[in-house]
């Protein structure tokens, strides 16, 4: 494992600005995840150890779509090494994929307004605001792969870039790997040449068109 990423799979605790209105929490062999009440008001509490992932991507893919099949896979690999994950909740495209092939080993993050179109076998967290959201699914999980997406998909996307940038201010923050689809790059570029996006900001982002080329890249337990 490379020197930077020593640790990106101990036990880590991250407190984020909103309120909790459901908690969750689950297992495997080699990894486990809980988000719950902080005891600091207007906080809530992001707590992990080993191999979790968040993904992150379109809610309006279709269960055909490649992407859809690529998000399901990836998931399914992911908890065949003794992993879990994190997704963005909805019962449609990217985080469906997610959730139904691996409902038991997965956590979807809603708010209010999201719970009711949310598949009842799927495990949840309840968060009070979509800001909340984006904080659990950009700065907390060691490994976060960002699929094809929108609006939500993009907010997720320039916040995990900000927070992996932060570490090379803050070098007692936690390790962690950002897996970005191909799709991405036309718009990072056009950032990047505008001058709104620093080339350094990217310069560690991991990018990817298959699942099987982010496990590929996934640090071994």
């Amino acid at each position: 494992m490379p020197e930077k990423l020593a640790g990106i799979y101990e036990e880590k605790k991250r407190r984020v600005l909103g309120e909790l209105l459901k908690s969750g929490e689950i297992k495997n062999s080699s990894a486990w995840l809980a988000i719950h009440s902080s005891s600091k008001e207007h906080l809530l509490t992001y707590e992990s150890r080993g191999l979790v992932v968040a993904v992150s991507g379109s809610g309006s893919l279709p269960p055909e779509h490649p992407q859809s099949h690529e998000a399901a896979m990836l998931a399914s690999m992911i908890v065949s090494q003794g992993g879990v994950l994190l997704h963005g909740g909805r019962s449609t495209g990217i985080m469906h994929a997610v959730a139904q092939a691996v409902p038991k080993k997965s956590i979807g993050i809603v708010f209010p307004e999201l719970e009711k179109e949310m598949d009842p076998e799927v495990i949840a967290v309840t968060v009070n605001a979509p800001q909340s959201r984006v904080e659990l699914l950009a700065t907390c999980a060691p490994i976060m792969v960002l699929f094809r997406g929108g609006l939500g998909t993009l907010m997720v996307l320039m916040r995990a870039i900000v927070h992996l940038r932060n570490r090379a201010y803050h070098p007692e923050q936690f390790p962690q790997l950002v897996f970005v689809h191909n799709y991405w790059i036309g718009l990072l570029t056009t950032m990047m040449n505008m001058g709104s996006l620093p080339r350094e900001f990217l310069s560690e982002l991991k990018f990817f068109d298959r699942a099987d080329q982010v496990i590929s890249q996934i640090p071994k337990i």
